[in-house]
């Protein structure tokens, strides 16, 4: 996959942080991740499979609501800006 980031992918990484149930989500994949850190299983290509799913849940979601179906890029942006995002704050917090 490649990473572009468009204005598309902005517009679902926003949707997808402030929809209640896919931020449930993110949350949940993040205490999850915090898990794998600490037993030292993380892998950085894994979570961005993970976040991949929930970006298509979103992308899934945003197509109920509007009518809009994103790309699999993207998703694939989304999932790595989720990704990268996730990484940032379990630095600040360590």
């Amino acid at each position: 996959m490649i990473y572009n980031q468009t204005a598309e992918a902005v517009e679902l990484y926003m949707f997808s942080v402030n929809e209640e149930p896919i931020y449930r989500q993110i949350q949940a994949a993040a205490e999850n991740l915090n898990k794998k850190v600490k037993k030292g299983t993380y892998n950085s290509d894994k979570a961005i499979d993970l976040f991949y799913h929930i970006a298509t849940n979103a992308s899934n979601l945003y197509n109920r609501f509007f009518g809009y179906s994103f790309t699999v890029a993207d998703r694939f942006t989304v999932a790595t800006d989720m990704r990268n995002t996730y990484e940032a704050d379990y630095q600040e917090e360590v």
